[in-house]
């Protein structure tokens, strides 16, 4: 068959397709495929054969099936928030927005959320049941694909990784069958999805425990902003604070540039400045026992920080909610030290002239870092030693920006060299980075492994796949 005629063939079968399912298929000719094919970092254009919408488990099986016919992948980016970093011309990308079921169960401390659900909805819906959960920053980003990568939450020093919390999950295999994923089910698949990404099958539903808020029901915490010339010693401050900080505080702290942008306040737009973001499940006076050093480190602009529920948690961040350009970077750090913050903050300084927007030290320790108890399966995520998540990025408004942001990044990576340790976080892993950037050798094969077994014809293709043996 020439490839004219293949072409023809595919188009076919992607048309009967889309007259099958009861969700939507949008093609590249069709109207609102821009949208339907964007990413969430609109630094990346995707071209996609087709994008799926389906509206249940039977219009996945339905494209499972086509994706076989046809030659094609399969991949799932639900929100957009991890674009592949290829154009996926031979693959069907899948939003799972129409999997939108919700269910908290007080009493036993578990959620049960479609595969389509945001954080900021199950964050609101938390509001007053005395239960947290391990969110992301941004009520954007989707539970699945979150906790799919591992998860690292503002309170994961008290209850660890999200994936550690995932207890069962559905989805739909390569081959079109319907399974459910959960402990004694189906071990090593489970230890490879808590952390592997979305490999190895379309997953629609998962079931997680939620964790005790404080007996207030409130948590305590905002963000401090400094002017960037105090930045040296805030984070001198926040590396003594994080070595022995309480395990129900978390504190991370934010370098940026603020856009000269109608949604900045006025007396800060285009300033360079530090954050400080707090989370505390301990009380308003144990919490400024521990954060004083850092208030007083330097001249406080703006402060936020108060009592607050759980659904407000994204708030504390103040992460954009819209798409935006940017190029990423990201990597885990040894101990947090003066001399490693003092190189950290010299490089945004550096930088930030090249079109650097923003550098964080997000200290880790407590529970992520502690081995999961059996019989629960920690996953392929495992736990994380360092010290502290790193992670920069430059918000590309001009195409001719790339160049200067590139060479900042690179100011970031050499500062941050002999302070860096192996392993990433998946979820920070920059478009185009494969898992073997996260994980070793006897990780990857063991993954490897569990691909061959559930998807040998390789038709799943995560936004973050497998390197090559």
């Amino acid at each position: 068959m020439s490839d004219a005629a293949r072409s023809r063939a595919s188009r076919a079968r992607l048309e009967a397709l889309g007259a099958a399912m009861r969700g939507t298929l949008v093609l590249p000719d069709h109207q609102g495929w821009g949208e339907a094919s964007a990413a969430w970092n609109l630094a990346f254009v995707q071209r996609p054969a087709a994008v799926a919408l389906p509206a249940d488990v039977a219009d996945v099986q339905l494209l499972m099936a086509a994706a076989r016919d046809t030659g094609l992948g399969v991949t799932v980016q639900p929100g957009g928030h991890g674009p592949h970093g290829g154009d996926l011309h031979d693959c069907i990308l899948v939003r799972t927005a129409a999997f939108d079921e919700l269910t908290i169960d007080a009493a036993a401390r578990t959620a049960r959320v479609g595969a389509g659900v945001r954080w900021g909805r199950l964050l609101h819906e938390l509001e007053g049941t005395g239960l947290v959960a391990l969110a992301g920053s941004n009520p954007t980003i989707n539970i699945a694909a979150f906790t799919l990568g591992g998860g690292h939450s503002s309170l994961g020093r008290s209850f660890g990784l999200a994936a550690h919390s995932l207890l069962a999950l559905e989805m739909v295999a390569a081959d079109g069958r319907a399974l459910r994923v959960s402990g004694g089910d189906d071990d090593e698949l489970l230890w490879a999805l808590k952390g592997g990404g979305g490999q190895f099958g379309v997953v629609t539903a998962l079931e997680f425990r939620l964790h005790p808020a404080p007996a207030s029901g409130q948590l305590y915490g905002g963000k401090l902003t400094f002017p960037a010339a105090v930045a040296s010693p805030v984070l001198r401050a926040l590396a003594d604070v994080a070595a022995s900080a309480p395990e129900p505080l978390s504190i991370s702290a934010v370098m940026m540039v603020l856009p000269d942008l109608p949604m900045v306040p006025e007396a800060f737009r285009g300033q360079s400045v530090v954050t400080v973001d707090i989370v505390s499940q301990l009380d308003r006076d144990a919490t400024e026992r521990v954060i004083e050093p850092i208030r007083s480190a330097g001249p406080v602009v703006a402060d936020t920080v108060a009592p607050f529920g759980i659904g407000r948690l994204p708030e504390v961040f103040a992460e954009p909610v819209d798409p935006v350009p940017a190029l990423e970077w990201s990597a885990l750090m040894g101990p947090v030290t003066h001399i490693a913050v003092d190189a950290l903050a010299a490089a945004f300084a550096e930088g930030a002239a090249l079109g650097l927007s923003l550098l964080q030290i997000r200290p880790l320790g407590g529970a992520l870092g502690r081995a999961v108890t059996p019989p629960a399966v920690a996953g392929v995520a495992g736990v994380l030693t360092a010290g502290a998540l790193l992670g920069a990025a430059g918000f590309v408004f001009d195409p001719a920006m790339i160049p200067g942001i590139d060479a900042a990044l690179q100011k970031v990576r050499d500062a941050a060299a002999p302070h860096a340790v192996r392993g990433r976080v998946v979820t920070f892993l920059a478009p185009g980075e494969d898992l073997g950037a996260a994980y070793g050798a006897p990780e990857l094969a063991r993954l490897r492994a569990v691909k061959e077994r559930v998807d040998p014809e390789g038709m799943i293709r995560s936004n973050r796949p497998l390197p090559a043996a």
